[in-house]
């Protein structure tokens, strides 16, 4: 049986044919370049390893995240929704997100990574069909050690140094010991080990006029001056202390609590440190 097709229904099969080549995937990345992105990345970086967090702007499924961890800047080169091939993703499968979506940030642990190395971070979405949006902010980090430690006076305790580089607590008298906590005379002091022994690190100290927390000193911190001249300082609760090695390395330090008397007093500190030599970068 031959069939004849009108003029009208010839055109509607071409036009429904035409429509469906070449175009899904360029729809899905326009509209994901238009209205569908990660922003507000944020990294707290820690003793090889960092915290990148970031916000997602999206009202449609996706399929998660990758994450660049770079040792080049990428999101000027790469502003689109395209990567070549050669550029890997850290995160392998792709990130689905964190346990609480519910709070609006998306959390990512990157560990194995190098203390003192420039890393350029950056995110994207993952669509179902495997296309990506467009970066986010991109954040320069640097990983390095920070925490909670606590001194008890000199000579006192098989802990009563600390060494930044090492990220752990040493006696005073260590050749890696950065500091040591003394107080006289109603005085409470942060020391350099050389201090005790001219061969011991010769490490200076000064105060930084801030407050708040570390992220509100590093956001001053082209602003602060500071001058780590001292081989002492008196402290109390809630300084910034600046500490600058003889290799050029730096510490900023908190101090948190003094408590105690005589020599069963200790005192509590927070610090970040960076292995960039003559740099603050936190």
């Amino acid at each position: 049986m031959i069939r004849f097709f009108t003029p009208l229904i010839v055109l509607i099969a071409l036009t429904l044919l035409l429509s469906g080549v070449g175009c899904g995937p360029k729809k899905i990345a326009d509209e994901t370049a238009s209205g569908c992105y990660p922003e507000n990345l944020l990294v707290d970086v820690n003793d090889g390893r960092m915290d990148v967090q970031w916000n997602t702007r999206c009202d449609r499924l996706i399929s998660g995240y990758n994450i660049y961890i770079s040792e080049e800047p990428l999101t000027e080169k790469y502003s689109g929704v395209e990567l070549p091939g050669s550029i890997k993703p850290f995160n392998n499968p792709t990130y689905a997100g964190d346990t609480d979506p519910d709070d609006g940030v998306e959390h990512f642990i990157a560990e194995t990574l190098e203390n003192g190395k420039e890393y350029y971070v950056s995110v994207r979405i993952v669509n179902p069909d495997r296309t990506m949006s467009p970066p986010s902010n991109e954040v320069l980090a640097i990983c390095g050690p920070r925490g909670e430690i606590e001194l008890p006076i000199r000579f006192k305790s098989d802990k009563d140094g600390y060494s930044f580089e090492r990220n752990e607590y040493v006696r005073v008298a260590d050749m890696a010991n950065d500091l040591y906590f003394f107080s006289k005379d109603g005085v409470d002091y942060l020391a350099s080990p050389s201090r005790l022994d001219g061969f011991q690190k010769e490490n200076k100290f000064g105060m930084l006029n801030a407050k708040g927390d570390l992220a509100a000193v590093i956001a001053k911190l082209p602003k602060l001056k500071s001058d780590p001249s001292k081989d002492k300082l008196a402290v109390k609760e809630n300084d910034w202390v600046h500490v600058r090695t003889p290799e050029g390395t730096n510490a900023l330090v908190k101090v948190l609590d003094v408590s105690g008397k005589g020599d069963e007093r200790t005192i509590r500190l927070f610090f970040a440190y960076t292995s960039v030599r003559d740099r603050m970068v936190f």
